[in-house]
Parts: C-alpha cells; sequence; structure tokens
C-alpha cells in the first residue's frame, strides 16, 4: 500500500518493544526515530506517553496505533524510508517446496519411479533488507518539509543560496543531543565552502549551502548541498566527487538507493561520506571521524536530505 498501513503492525510492535524495554539494535534506531516524528503532534506525543507508562494497556496500543497509522498517511516519504529498514523485511524469509513428480521412462522405470517417495526440490528466496544497525540515537524530527522562499516554485534547479539553504534541516529537525557546530552558510556559485567540483563547468554550478551538527558523542554531520544548471552536470560533479573519496584506504559501504545516485565510502583517517544526486543537486553527508560507525546515520540523514532537495526541485 502506498500510504505505509502495510508497516503499521510492524511499527506498532518495535514501539511497544521499546516501551517494554526489550527492543535493542536496529529495532531501537528504528523506534527511537518513529518515536520522535510521533512527538511533534500533540496527539502523537500523548500515544507515546501512554505507551511508555503502560505498554501492556490495550487503551494505549489502540492510541498509538492511530497515531502511527496518521503519522505513516500523512508523510507517504517517511513511510517509504521506514521499509528499507528492518521493519519492510518479511517476518520469515519465505521457502517455496516444489514436488515434482516422477518421469515416465518406460514401464521398467514407471515402475520403480511409482515406487519411491516424490522428490522435494526446496528453493529459497533471499529478500535483501537495507537494515539501520546503529550505536547512536538515529532519532528525528520532520526533516521532509523544506521552508524558505519559493521553494513550491523552484522548477528543476535551484538557483538561489537561500533557497538551497531552505533544504538544509536546523536543529529543530536533528535528533535530541544534537547542536549546530558551524554555519549554516550559503552562497552563489562555487565558494570557500563549495570549491568548483566540475573544473570544466565551473559556471554551471549554481548555488550551496552547509551546516555542521556534533552529537552529545563522538559524531557529526555535515551536510552539503551544491546546485547545478543541470542534471547531467551534477551527475558529473557526482562522478568526481566520488573518485576523490574512493582513495586506496577507503572502503565500500553498503548503501540502498537514495535519489538518483548514490554512493558511501568511509576511511578511518578521512570519514565517512554518503553522496546522492538528486535531479540538478548533489548532497554530501559526511562524518570526518574514523571508521565507519557513523554510516547508519549519515544513511538516514541522506535519505531524508534527498526528499527534502525533491520536494525543494519541485516535479519533473
Amino acid at each position: 500500500m502506498g500510504d505505509g498501513q502495510d508497516l503499521l503492525p510492524a511499527v506498532v510492535g518495535v514501539l511497544v518493544r521499546a516501551a517494554e524495554g526489550v527492543a535493542g539494535g536496529p529495532g531501537r534506531a528504528v523506534a527511537d526515530l518513529v518515536r520522535t516524528r510521533l512527538r511533534a503532534s500533540a496527539e502523537g506525543a500523548r500515544a507515546v506517553a501512554a505507551i511508555e507508562a503502560n505498554p501492556g494497556d490495550a487503551r494505549a496500543r489502540s492510541g498509538l496505533t492511530a497515531a502511527v497509522g496518521d503519522l505513516l498517511a500523512a508523510d507517504p516519504a517517511f513511510a517509504r524510508y521506514l521499509a528499507t529498514t528492518e521493519l519492510g523485511k518479511p517476518p520469515e524469509e519465505p521457502t517455496v517446496h516444489l514436488r515434482v513428480d516422477p518421469a515416465v521412462a518406460g514401464s521398467k522405470a514407471r515402475a520403480a519411479r511409482l515406487g519411491a517417495v516424490p522428490v522435494l526440490v526446496t528453493l529459497s528466496l533471499v529478500v535483501v533488507a537495507a537494515l539501520v544497525a546503529v550505536g547512536i540515537n538515529l532519532g528525528s524530527r520532520p526533516l521532509l518539509q523544506p521552508n524558505g522562499p519559493d521553494l513550491a516554485h523552484a522548477g528543476r534547479t535551484l538557483r538561489d543560496p537561500a533557497q538551497v539553504r531552505a533544504v538544509l534541516p536546523d536543529l529543530s529537525a536533528m535528533p535530541g543531543g544534537w547542536q549546530v557546530r558551524s554555519g549554516p552558510t550559503s552562497g552563489a556559485g562555487p565558494g570557500a565552502d563549495a570549491p568548483c567540483l566540475v573544473p570544466d563547468a565551473c559556471d554551471r554550478q549554481l548555488a550551496y549551502a552547509t551546516v555542521t551538527f556534533a552529537s552529545s558523542g563522538t559524531h557529526s554531520a555535515q551536510f552539503t548541498v551544491v546546485t547545478f544548471a543541470s542534471p547531467e552536470t551534477a551527475g558529473r560533479a557526482f562522478d568526481l566527487a566520488l573518485a576523490r573519496i574512493s582513495g586506496d584506504g577507503a572502503s565500500v559501504l553498503p548503501l540502498p538507493p537514495i535519489g538518483d545516485q548514490s554512493a558511501a565510502r568511509t576511511d578511518d583517517t578521512q570519514g565517512t561520506d554518503v553522496l546522492v544526486r538528486v535531479g540538478s543537486a548533489l548532497l554530501d553527508v559526511r562524518d570526518p571521524g574514523p571508521g565507519s560507525t557513523a554510516a547508519p546515520a549519515l544513511t538516514l540523514f541522506a535519505g531524508l536530505l534527498a526528499d527534502r532537495a525533491r520536494a525543494a526541485l519541485g516535479p519533473a
């Protein structure tokens, strides 16, 4: 279903388990995400408070179910994201059993085979699900609603730095415990915070905006949006940027499809980057810290930033 209602039982289940204190790992990360989204509305906040106070109460669960259903119906982009987490994976990987009838190959062979037990051939259907496995809080406030001057009329390119800056999340959109470390800054064309990314097409780089947040732990997230005069130039910028972060020490990180192009790399000395192209915009979400522990958070942030960029660019 396009409104995400098929995810409703799984979402409610993970929230109830979290309230009972039994959800951990990826389940806890998704619970934090949904719970923070719910708290953005009065009805959702009441539902979360009720289930946390008494996880076994049928009325509290009914209220939570209604609040989650409203959230998924009102925000299809968020529901699509949840479908890429473990909530979108079937409870069990289905197995198909095929009964193979004996072949007829002459009277003697027929008699022998008719006395045999039918052969069972098992075909395992492999289900690939993008899991958000994370050791830090990934709860997110509504990150999908860009606001700013004339975003609804921006068309397929963003030329005004104010429009590009409005695509970035602000502090209210970030999880609890995150604070602004620097920015936001923005500008037209290439600039100090966004040098020319396509050397022979600097004039086709229109605008940029960037902001950096830091968590209460050791992680940070730098969001950068760079816009171009066409998707083709943005695609070249994506390829060149990917080449720059794919050095000898870099490792490829698995990434669910995001936007029109996406890739992630991590390096113990250079940090972790998630690159995404949405139409004529190039997005980069980066943690300069060592290792790949930040990758799940950056993947989540990149997916939601891509939805903001898509909304700002408008319909094709």
